[in-house]
């Protein structure tokens, strides 16, 4: 095998490879190097989920001639000078790889003014190769162009996501950076539409209000804890506000939101005992130390990090976030029914009482093609029907969980909350079928706040969701407004409250992007679990009693629509045996 030099072309496109993965690596690059260029205010615009184009504007130092055309080239930086300098990183970028990288795998465009300067420069670049320079007019600051990102890449492009997913991961990213840098104004807006514009503030609460809604703000607890010279602050969640996920949990070291299982597990480990296995808190968590006692030449991508003495800053943060769940000192009120659910959902979340008279509201018709597919999988839940034949009497409930039923054959345990989804699920599902999803209007619009990111989620899908008999208007700023509601569960869910079921949703599309039905299954079993019987409450015998009569008569009676099984048998002839009978 002959050994070859790889042509520059190929070098740089490797070496692009390696830093730029998808737009949001871009995005990622760029808003470093303008806080690292002390900037105020930070605007990210894209168009086409950033595969389009990515500009970033900065107000920040800007750069000369010279600087200009070094910051093209690879492993040109002004972050460091020496080796020596990797130990004691105060930056965010340093390789000095990032605009030489985007460079070579788009149609790029800088456009900088220095403070003490009168005019600006602009410099082009195609694959890699640079124009020239030229003059150009803004205010001083920098301002980053990339279109067309991997026109001479088909190959990496053809791996892209959608628009739409390629947008939330970059809404992501700067709702992480907005947390980091508090102080900093960020603006955000995807295909001329303004996403997300934001001032800057003194208080780390003030931007979570901005981030996540002032009634999430105000059930956050502050977390402060200093050990030597490794200071740990910043705020979380009150036991009763948590989420399906640990996609609101934000850890930033000097700055860089890092991803640490060490800091992670230390986090979890604080709410065991207080949060059920699969519930996470929100938390905001600025760890601060010198600079040289943590690597950040460990990750291709700067992602992740490595302290000197770990065991210093785990024993830092495990005891300020004891001290803070110890005290739940929440810097706000907490509502005394559901965390989750904001004072306007509770005084508000009032539907109509149902009125004959009155046409019935219906969800809009389905699209023949999932029409089609909805029937193929009827025909194939027909195919597997599963039918449980005997009398049945309810005898009483145990620890507020089970039901314990007698049957001709024995007894049998069922969980009330499973069963109660799985009948409320069926019901919805014939519903949905036969296109005739009744739909409730509330009296007064059920209001709910999300976070920016999870906002664009829901946004994009409302239309889905009124094929489902939930009507939903975007009222903007991360504000939505419930309007209507499948009517068998509009009384159920309107006394839950709306902000968990909401988010239980936006994880639900998150995971799925464009409709299907597996991904109509899924949002259906969600609202069918959230309006459901929930472990713990105690129901009248009779209730039990036509409980287990809707139940014994599903489709499928032994699993919910999530898989978990629904009953448990005990034969006749096992209790015989056990009782020494036999």
């Amino acid at each position: 095998m002959v050994i070859r030099r790889l042509t520059q072309d190929c070098a740089r496109k490797i070496a692009a490879g390696e830093v730029i993965e998808r737009p949001v690596s871009v995005v990622k690059e760029l808003v470093e190097n303008a806080i690292d260029a002390g900037s105020d205010r930070i605007e990210v615009r894209i168009a086409d989920g950033g595969k389009g184009r990515i500009s970033v504007r900065d107000d920040g130092a800007g750069m000369d001639e010279q600087d200009l055309l070094l910051s093209v080239e690879r492993h040109a930086t002004s972050k460091i000078q020496r080796a020596e300098d990797l130990g004691s990183v105060a930056t965010l970028g340093f390789r000095g790889e990032a605009l030489a990288s985007i460079a070579a795998v788009s149609h790029l465009r800088i456009v900088t003014r220095p403070v003490d300067r009168e005019s600006a420069l602009a410099l082009t670049a195609h694959g890699g190769t640079v124009d020239g320079i030229e003059p150009a007019a803004r205010a001083y600051g920098t301002t980053v162009d990339v279109r067309d990102l991997f026109y001479n890449m088909p190959a990496r492009e053809a791996f892209l996501a959608s628009p739409r997913t390629e947008y939330l991961r970059i809404s992501r990213l700067v709702q992480t950076y907005a947390l980091a840098y508090p102080r900093l104004s960020w603006a955000l807006r995807h295909d001329e539409k303004d996403v997300f514009d934001t001032p800057g503030v003194d208080d780390l609460l003030d931007r979570i209000g901005q981030v996540y809604g002032t009634d999430i703000a105000r059930a956050m607890i502050p977390v402060e804890g200093v050990r030597g010279t490794h200071r740990i602050r910043g705020f979380i969640s009150h036991p009763e506000l948590k989420r399906g996920n640990r996609r609101d949990q934000l850890f930033a070291v000097n700055g860089r939101a890092i991803a640490d299982r060490g800091l992670s597990y230390i986090l979890a480990n604080a709410y065991r005992g207080i949060l059920r296995p699969g519930r996470y808190p929100i938390a905001v968590l600025h760890v601060e130390l010198p600079p040289g006692d943590v690597d950040v030449n460990v990750h291709p991508r700067k992602e992740e990090i490595r302290f000197a003495d770990s065991r210093s800053v785990f024993d830092t943060l495990s005891a300020a976030l004891q001290q803070a769940l110890a005290s739940r000192r929440v810097v706000g009120t907490i509502p005394p029914i559901d965390a989750t659910q904001t004072t306007s959902q509770r005084s508000t979340a009032a539907p109509y009482p149902a009125d004959p008279k009155q046409p019935t509201a219906v969800a809009e018709p389905l699209s023949l093609d999932l029409q089609r597919a909805v029937s193929q999988a009827n025909d194939e839940r027909e195919a597997e029907k599963v039918r449980v034949r005997g009398d049945l009497r309810v005898l009483g409930q145990a620890h507020s969980m089970y039901l314990v039923v007698e049957t001709p054959d024995g007894v049998d345990i069922l969980d009330q909350h499973i069963a109660h989804e799985r009948v409320l699920y069926e019901k919805l599902h014939n519903e949905f079928r036969t296109a005739a999803v009744v739909r409730q209007l509330f009296l007064l619009p059920v209001r709910v706040e999300l976070p920016f990111e999870a906002a664009a989620i829901l946004s994009a899908h409302l239309d889905d969701l009124s094929q489902l008999g939930i009507v939903i208007e975007d009222f903007g700023g991360g504000t939505f407004l419930f309007r209507e509601y499948p009517r068998m569960l509009a009384d159920a869910q309107a006394r839950q409250g709306f902000q968990e079921l909401t988010e239980a949703l936006v994880e639900t599309l998150s995971e799925h992007g464009d409709p299907t039905v597996e991904l109509v299954d899924r949002l259906l079993a969600e609202l069918a679990c959230a309006a459901a019987i929930k472990a713990g409450d105690r129901i009248p015998l009779a209730e039990a009693q036509a409980l287990v009569e809707q139940w014994i008569a599903l489709d499928d009676p032994y699993h919910c629509p999530h898989g978990r099984p629904i009953v448990f048998s005990i034969p006749r002839d096992e209790l015989d045996r056990r009782f020494q009978r036999k």
